[in-house]
């Protein structure tokens, strides 16, 4: 029996994040999705042994396992020896996609240990799903959270996060910002090969390795222009940027204004 929602779409298209479906399927039935959904869907399973298959993968699935699926990802799950039941949410939003991806998520993701948070996401979205004159808002909401709870876990490296390969990044950045840095010495420190470590960082932070180190290098080069009277090109330099031109480019890139504009109207002009 499938115990499901599907909300009527009328204003609620204008939010950011809007649920068009949610349920429990117990038993899930044997689904094949050739062209995939229109819809963003995360699932988990709540008791049994599924099959997932997606990406040229097959993904067993057992109490706790967690995946999302991107729309338009060709993909099939079934039952595998018995019941399977399944709690599932769909949801869109007209600019989902770009904040999917910066978010880190992929076509697919797959993983183990769904949490007590997640769980309890899921019931909160079902019960304000329930509500037809007032919980679209509330959907809405719960999903931007559901979202990050589902990033936590389906996007984690399964370690404690100051140890992860990115948070070492992230770390040796902040203390090493005005040092000569490589992303091969970055991926070295890390103790993963270069492709993987600018993925893990992309997921973590949003941005690449060297995009971070270089908002890192501004941040602190407009502190010290604030605050100090040093000569720019002795900020530049204690920032990572040797060669003046480059560091006046960099700092104009991110800030829109020079760095003498800056100091000039204290970061009234960019804050």
């Amino acid at each position: 029996m499938i115990n499901a929602i599907y909300p009527i779409i009328g204003n609620q298209s204008s939010l950011p994040f809007y649920l068009t479906g949610i349920g429990v399927s117990a038993p899930e039935y044997h689904i094949v999705r050739e062209s995939g959904l229109v819809s963003h869907q995360l699932c988990f399973t709540a008791y049994g042994r599924g099959i997932l298959k997606v990406g040229g993968n097959s993904y067993v699935q057992t109490a706790g396992s967690f995946f999302y699926l991107s729309p338009g990802i060709q993909h099939e799950y079934y039952p595998d020896g018995g019941s399977w039941t399944t709690s599932w949410t769909v949801f869109r939003g007209d600019y989902l996609a770009p904040q999917m991806r910066a978010l880190g998520f992929g076509d697919y993701a797959v993983k183990g240990g769904c949490t007590e948070h997640i769980k309890q996401i899921f019931s909160q979205l079902l019960a304000a799903a329930n509500n037809p004159v007032s919980g679209a808002e509330r959907c809405s909401g719960l999903i931007y959270e559901y979202i990050l709870a589902a990033r936590g876990l389906l996007l984690s490296e399964g370690q404690p996060d100051e140890s992860s390969p990115a948070a070492k990044g992230i770390s040796f950045m902040e203390e090493h910002y005005g040092e000569d840095i490589t992303l091969e010495s970055l991926a070295a420190l890390s103790g993963v090969s270069l492709q993987h470590f600018c993925r893990l960082f992309r997921a973590r932070t949003g941005m690449r390795p060297m995009e971070y180190l270089a908002r890192k290098r501004i941040s602190s080069a407009k502190l010290l222009l604030w605050n100090t009277s040093e000569p720019i090109a002795v900020i530049g330099e204690r920032c990572g940027y040797p060669d003046p031109a480059y560091f006046g480019a960099v700092f104009k890139k991110y800030e829109g204004i020079s760095p003498r504009e800056y100091r000039l109207f204290k970061g009234s002009a960019v804050i």
